[in-house]
This record gives C-alpha cells, structure tokens and sequence, in this order.
C-alpha cells in the first residue's frame, strides 16, 4: 500500500551537510525569485491594467515551464546534474541582471518584461526536474520525505518572506532593486553547487542520446499507474487553483484597494500559511491518508478562492492566503512525494518532468484562461467559476485513489546479468527479439495470462516497442513470451535497469512454469538480407 512513513521527523535530513548547505542556498536563491514575482507582477500592473497583461505574467514562467520540462528532464538523466545546474544558474543570474538595468533605465515595456521574464522561467523550467531528481542522490532512503518536507518549507518561507520584502523595496525603490536583489541570490546557489562533491552513476553502457532519453521517459510515464493517477489529480486542482495566483494582483490593487506593501504581505500570508502547512503536515497524516489530505486541501484552497471572490475587506483577504497556503503545502507536498516515490533513479528527472509539465501547464491555462474571463466579466465573476470548477473537480477525481497503489522498490537487483553467447552484437545492431518459454499446466493457463499482464508493462515501461504471448497449438501446455527491443544496448540497458519489484513479478510468472529447469530464454537480432 501507497503509505507515507508518517512517524518521520521532518529534520533528520538536516543532519546531512550537503543537503544543509544547498538547503541554505536554496532558500536565499527562492526568496530572491519570489521578489522578482511580485516585482515584476506589480511593475506589470504599471505598465498596463489589462488583466491579460497582468494574468500573462504569471502564465509566461509556467507556460516556459510547460513547454522545456521534457527535454529538461532528459538532459538531467544522462549529463552531469551538477555542472549541469551551475551553468543554468549563472544564464539566470545575468538575465536578472539585464532585467535590473533596463528597469533602472526606464526602458521596460510590458512586451520585453514578458520576454525576460520567459527567459527566467526557461532557466527555471530547466533547472527543476534536476533539483527533483537530485534529491534521493543526497540524502538516504529513509529521510527522503523528511528531505521533500523541509524543502517545501524553505519554499514556503521563501514564499513569505520574498513577497513582504519586495513590497518595501519597491514601495521605497521600485521594482528595479528588487530585480537587482534577485540577480545577486543566484550567487550563493553556484557557489553551494560547487562545493558539492557529487559521485556520478556507474554505467558500463554508454550515455543515452537526448531524442532516445525523452522517449524512454515518455515511454516509462505511459507504463506506471501511480503516476497517472497524480497527474489526473494535479490537473483538476491546479487548473482552477491558478485563478488565485493569476488575478491576486487585480483584486489587491483593484478590489482591495492596496499599495505593493499591501500586496506583498497578502503574498506572505500565503507564504506564511504554506510554512504552517509544512509544520503540521506530519501530524496531518496521522489523521488522514494521501486521497483525503489532497482532498481536504483541495476543499480549503476552493473555500480561499470563494472568500477573495465575495469579501472585499483586506483582514479576509489575508486570513484566506493564510488557509489557501495550508491547503496548497499539503497538496503539493503529497503529490509530489507520490510521484517521487513511484519512479525509478535512472528516469527520475525525465518522469518527474512529464509531471512538472502538467502542473506548470495547467497554472499557465488556467492563468490564461481566469485572465480572460476577468477581461470580458470581471474579477469576482472569474474567481467563483474558479472554485466551482475546483470543488467539482476534486469530488469527480476523489475516486482515483493513491493509497490502493502499490509502491514498487526500485532498487537495482544486480542480478540480471547481460546476455551472453556465440555472438557479440554491435550496440546499434538492431531490432532485438527475446523469447521466453513457458510449461504451464491447463489449470493455471488463466491466472497465468493474468499475471504475465504485469511483467508485459514492465517491458514495455523499459524499453520493448512490442510485446506479446503466444500459445502452441500443438503443445497447450507450452507459451512463449515475445517482446523487442530497438538495438542491442537498449537490451543491455533494460538488464542494468531491472528492480527488485520487477524481479518479483518475474519470479511470480515464472512460479507457474512447471519443469526442472527455468524457463528457456532466447535473444534473436535481425540480419540484414541482400535483395537479389
């Protein structure tokens, strides 16, 4: 069962020095980004009141996002995730930097704010399925939900004090200095990132090419359950969940009639809230499992919405980001540590971007689509279709339950050798067929089918573009298993790559074959023949 070790303390991870130090730099480098979201929020609503132009602005970072998590997570799966990072953040630090001087110059325009603001969130979009997949190489199995916790909330105080400080700042100097404060937090992440000593991943096999990668990614998303679960769930909430950080802005200058002091503290209420959230949701989970958490959360986060939509008084306005940030740490935190869970090393990034894809893509609609509502409707009348949309979107998806999936252990079982015989195929050789023969008594033949259905999507998960089982019409009693691989190294990967979960579902079907000896296993590669 899908369980959340729920008897965890949230800082054991805290003891490991290397997640320690980029802990620290993290929350400086976050503090600084959320300085740059409200500043470049507010400098937008200078430039134009036009909620598209406004609601485009949180859009821009997610839609970017959306658009490069893929290939993002690709490149973070077969490069050198360190370099790889430290090469992102100093790209970011000078875009910030550009971003600061035109400000200074008075040259901003609300089509070249959105423009850098795109380029940041690319470096971002490329930067976060590595910082995902990073986090299980640092810190042991058992304090990574301690690990995810503690980063969720030096997100959340980020979230809290970034947005207070910028309020000042800008209401002192203008949303350029904010901008500058930001370029400078890119500083100590770098210097963090090169203080770490990272052990890469041993392999035999050469580095995976980056169309190849995106495809296993893809293709290994498409065959794991709980993960599609998570992101049918994030897609219901955050699609309507966006409405609140899309039109924030308006309803703050607008509705509650607020200065960027006002609106950065409404943005550290939420903050302040996620913190809470983040504290508390340890002893949350002993009261309720994932689906109900989610569940809960989704219901607050809808009431947050409900009251910015009704409630034009700025004490309420705060009171709901405090309880729409409680409610959104403790969605967030639970899809993102199912989602972590349910995918191996070797593809983490990769997989953990097709899900970062859809969150970011569904904050980049649904921001659109709340900003064009409130353009032809108003403000409150976008707000309410939002929450309603949100609480009937979480009752439909409550029955896609995450606690009756199975956890699988990822482990490399390092006992599935590669295949050896007379003949040593080159690695692109190409295609690969393996056959596996089966004696299965008549009694048996249906629960054999029915278990053989698991080990089918865990070929094709892994690398087999085709699979399927045959019958001996001669022989009822004998099957043969057929599947293909694209060359002989996407094989070999495959054996590197094989679980303790999957050699358990191996060991299942093969509890089925009746003989002394396993069931016989044959590598086929194709030959290329001359026409005549």
């Amino acid at each position: 069962m899908l369980r959340t070790p729920v008897e965890a303390n949230a800082w054991p991870a805290m003891q490991n020095p290397v997640f320690r130090m980029l802990w620290i730099a993290t929350l400086v480098s976050n503090i600084g980004t959320w300085m740059h979201e409200v500043g470049a929020a507010w400098l937008m609503t200078s430039l134009t009141t036009n909620p598209m132009w406004v609601a485009l602005v949180q859009a821009i970072t997610s839609l970017s996002i959306c658009l490069l998590a893929i290939p993002a997570g690709a490149l973070a799966d077969i490069i050198d995730r360190r370099r790889y990072l430290i090469v992102l953040q100093s790209i970011m630090l000078i875009t910030a930097a550009l971003l600061a001087i035109i400000t200074f110059w008075g040259k901003m325009t609300p089509e070249l704010l959105l423009f850098l603001t795109f380029c940041l969130g690319a470096g971002a979009a490329l930067s976060v399925p590595t910082w995902q997949a990073i986090i299980p190489e640092i810190v042991s199995a058992k304090d990574l939900y301690s690990a995810i916790i503690l980063n969720g909330v030096a997100f959340n105080i980020s979230r809290a004090v970034g947005p207070a400080c910028a309020g000042i700042i800008i209401a002192l100097a203008g949303s350029g200095a904010v901008f500058a404060i930001n370029a400078v937090s890119f500083f100590g992440i770098i210097f963090a990132l090169k203080r770490w000593k990272r052990t890469p991943s041993e392999s035999t096999l050469p580095a995976e090419r980056l169309l190849g990668a995106i495809r296993a990614g893809i293709r290994y998303v498409r065959g794991t359950p709980t993960l599609h679960h998570v992101m049918i769930k994030a897609l219901a909430f955050f699609v309507f969940a966006s409405s609140a950080w899309a039109l924030l802005p308006l309803v703050a200058r607008l509705e509650l009639k607020c200065g960027p002091l006002g609106f950065g503290f409404l943005l550290a209420c939420l903050g302040m809230g996620a913190v809470i959230g983040a504290l508390i949701v340890l002893r949350l989970r002993r009261l309720f499992d994932g689906d109900q958490l989610i569940f809960a959360g989704a219901l607050c986060f809808t009431l947050t919405i409900l009251m910015l939509a009704f409630f034009e008084n700025y004490i309420s306005a705060c009171i709901a980001m405090v309880l729409g940030g409680i409610a959104w740490l403790s969605v967030i935190s639970t899809l993102n540590t199912v989602a972590q869970q349910s995918v191996a090393s070797w593809v983490r990034a990769r997989a953990l971007s097709v899900y970062l894809m859809i969150f970011y893509g569904s904050m980049a609609l649904g921001s659109v689509f709340w900003g064009w509502v409130a353009t032809h409707y108003n403000i409150s009348f976008s707000l309410k279709i939002a929450g309603l949309g949100l609480l009937l979107g979480n009752i439909f998806t409550y029955r896609m339950r995450l606690e009756s999936l199975q956890i699988p252990d990822h482990t490399p079982s390092k006992d599935s050798p590669a295949p050896q015989g007379e003949l040593s195929p080159e690695h692109d050789h190409g295609p690969i067929m393996i056959t596996v023969e089966y004696s299965v008594n008549s009694e048996n033949a249906e629960a054999f089918r029915r278990a053989i259905q698991d080990l089918r999507r865990i070929r094709l998960r892994e690398g087999a573009f085709f699979w399927t089982l045959f019958q001996d019409v001669e022989n009822h009693r004998k099957f043969i298993e057929c599947f293909m691989a694209e060359s002989w190294l996407e094989h070999l990967r495959y054996h590197e790559r094989v679980s303790i979960s999957d050699r358990r579902v191996q060991a299942k079907v093969n509890a089925f074959h009746e003989g002394k000896d396993r069931p016989k296993v044959h590598h086929f590669v194709a030959n290329e023949l001359q026409r005549k």
